[in-house]
């Protein structure tokens, strides 16, 4: 069974709560199934952060946020996509900036 750990727990912690602050979504909203547009990017942001710059397992996001493993990878499929634009490469870039 897959485990995680309380390192990676803060981690996802201390990303949820910057994409968070930075696009203004209640970290509840998160974990939710809240559907609206905004909360949607800044969980589609907190999966592409979480799986390709801190190496988190699709596996784990989805224990973690209580999602199915398709719905975990097209958020960070739409992300990826998004960035090609450049206001969201932008906002991608801003917040990257704000994490440590």
């Amino acid at each position: 069974m897959i485990q995680v750990t309380q390192d990676e727990k803060q981690l996802i912690d201390y990303v949820e709560k910057q994409v968070c602050d930075y696009l203004c979504v209640p970290t509840q909203a998160i974990v939710n199934r809240d559907m609206t547009a905004q909360v949607s990017l800044a969980r589609g942001y907190i999966f592409y952060i979480l799986h390709t710059k801190y190496k988190l397992s699709i596996s784990k996001l989805t224990i973690i946020y209580l999602r199915k493993k398709r719905v975990v990878f097209w958020n960070i499929s739409k992300i990826k996509y998004l960035l090609k634009q450049r206001i969201y490469k932008e906002m991608y870039d801003n917040i990257l900036s704000t994490l440590k």
